[in-house]
C-alpha cells in the first residue's frame, strides 16, 4: 500500500518512497507472520484432525499395547506352572529320594532391584515397559533355578541303584530273636543322670550272641571297643548321606575299612559298655542327623512281623537301657 505526505510549499501529496533496508524488514516481517499462521495452523491439524497415516499408528500403538498385555499375561501363567513344578520338585521327586527341599530364598532369589529397570522410565507406557522386563527376568531366574534342581534328580535317578543299597532297609536283629524293645527314639528321661535327655536309636533285646546285620551295603568306619557307654561297637558308613550305629556288641565280626553288604553278620548282640543286660542299640543318621531306626528297618516285615513290632513297641520300657 503506498504511503503519501503533504508538502505545504507546493500545496501538494508527494508519494513516500520506501528505503531498501524497510523493504527487507517489511519481508522478515510478513515471512515471520506467514511461519507462526503455518505453525499454528499445523498444530491445529495434528491435534484436532488426525490424518490417516496418524490414525494408522495409533491403530498399531494400541495394538502393541494389547499384545504386551496378553504377553505378561501368559507369563504369569507359566510361572504358575514354573510354580507347580517346583512343588512336584520338592514334595515328591526329592522325598522320594530322601532329599531335602530347596529353600524358599533360593527358589525365589530376585533378579535386580529397580535401578535395572531406570533406563525405562521416561518412556512412554514404562510401567507396562518395567512390568514385562520383570515378568520375563523371573521365568528366565526360575528356569534357570528349576533346571539346575532336575539336574540333581537326574543324577540321582542316576544312582537310584546305588541308594537303594546304601539305604539302611532291614531289620538289624531277626524278628524271631527280638525279645522286646526297650528305649525308643526320641526325649528320654536318664535312669542315672535324672535329667530328660535325647535317645537317638533304639534298644533291641535279645539273647547274649544274637546275629546282628548290616542293614545296608556300606563301608566300616569303625569296630571294637569305644569310649562313650555302647562298649564294644560297629559304625557303617554307606553313602549317600546314610550311617548306621550297632552298640553294647558282644563280639564285633568286622574290621575298619572292610566293606559289607546288608543282610551279612557283622557282630553279636551283647551288653558291653553301659549296660544293664543284652540288647542291641541301633541308630540311624542320615547326613549327619539321628533319625527314627524304625522307618527304615521296617521294609522286610510280614504283615503280621509288623503288628508284632508294633506291639513290642508299644510295651518298650523307656528306662531299660543307659545309652
Amino acid at each position: 500500500m503506498d504511503r503519501y505526505k503533504f508538502n505545504p510549499d507546493t500545496l501538494s501529496y508527494l508519494r513516500i518512497q520506501p528505503t531498501g533496508k524497510q523493504k527487507f524488514f517489511r519481508f522478515l516481517l510478513f515471512m515471520s507472520f506467514s511461519l507462526l499462521v503455518s505453525a499454528g495452523i499445523l498444530i491445529l491439524r495434528d491435534r484436532h484432525f488426525a490424518s490417516p497415516r496418524s490414525e494408522s499408528l495409533a491403530v498399531e500403538q494400541e495394538q502393541i499395547l494389547y499384545e504386551m498385555e496378553l504377553m505378561n499375561r501368559d507369563m504369569e501363567h507359566y510361572e504358575h506352572t514354573l510354580g507347580n513344578m517346583a512343588y512336584y520338585d520338592d514334595h515328591i521327586y526329592r522325598v522320594y529320594f530322601e532329599q531335602e527341599p530347596w529353600s524358599v530364598t533360593l527358589r525365589e532369589a530376585g533378579v535386580g532391584g529397580s535401578r535395572k529397570y531406570a533406563y525405562l522410565m521416561n518412556h512412554a507406557y514404562s510401567d507396562l515397559l518395567i512390568k514385562t522386563n520383570q515378568n520375563i527376568d523371573l521365568i528366565e531366574r526360575k528356569l534357570v533355578v528349576q533346571s539346575t534342581s532336575f539336574d540333581e534328580v537326574i543324577e540321582m535317578a542316576a544312582t537310584k541303584e546305588g541308594r537303594l543299597a546304601a539305604r539302611p532297609a532291614i531289620q538289624p536283629i531277626s524278628m524271631k530273636d527280638l525279645v522286646r524293645f526297650g528305649s525308643s527314639f526320641g526325649m528320654r528321661f536318664h535312669p542315672i543322670l535324672k535329667v530328660v535327655r535325647p535317645h537317638e536309636g533304639i534298644d533291641l533285646t535279645a539273647p547274649r550272641g544274637t546275629p546282628i546285620y548290616a542293614t545296608a551295603d556300606g563301608t566300616v568306619l569303625e569296630a571294637g571297643y569305644r569310649a562313650g557307654g555302647f562298649g564294644k561297637k560297629i559304625l557303617l558308613d554307606h553313602g549317600f548321606g546314610y550311617s548306621t550305629l550297632y552298640g553294647h556288641c558282644d563280639e564285633v565280626l568286622v574290621k575298619p575299612g572292610q566293606a559289607v553288604k546288608r543282610g551279612e553278620v557283622i557282630g553279636r548282640v551283647g551288653s558291653t559298655g553301659l549296660s544293664k543286660s543284652p540288647h542291641l542299640h541301633y541308630e540311624v543318621h542320615v547326613k549327619g542327623h539321628p533319625v527314627d531306626p524304625v522307618n527304615y528297618y521296617a521294609n522286610d516285615m510280614s504283615a503280621e512281623e509288623y503288628e508284632r513290632m508294633i506291639n513290642l513297641l508299644s510295651q518298650a520300657d523307656p528306662s531299660f537301657d543307659i545309652n
